[in-house]
């Protein structure tokens, strides 16, 4: 219980969730045709999405396939960057928060 309450220490909720979401896609197999969609836009008929296309773009990614993640989505790499981003800017405030209340 002490080793949960330390990671919670560590990471904020919203850090825990968007470090989940790109272990998630990291572990995705890249080589599957069809998969399973969340996009309203997509389930309904649509065929134009602007964000259709990310999660593949960043699972390729984290697989080394560059020019497939790019062909996915454009800012797939981009994604990444800022997600990481937040992620340590979250860790690192909720630390100094952590040692500031002590």
């Amino acid at each position: 219980m002490k080793k949960i309450k330390a990671i919670r220490v560590l990471f904020s909720f919203e850090a825990l969730i968007w470090l989940m979401a790109l272990i998630a896609l990291a572990c995705l197999p890249t080589d599957s045709p069809a998969h399973f969609s969340l996009c309203p836009l997509n389930n309904l008929g649509f065929d134009f999405c602007p964000g259709c296309g990310l999660g593949r773009s960043i699972s390729h990614a984290f697989h080394g396939q560059f020019t497939a993640s790019f062909d996915s989505h454009p800012l797939g790499l981009f994604a990444i960057i800022i997600l990481s981003y937040r992620i340590i800017s979250l860790s690192f405030y909720s630390i100094k928060t952590k040692n500031n209340n002590n």
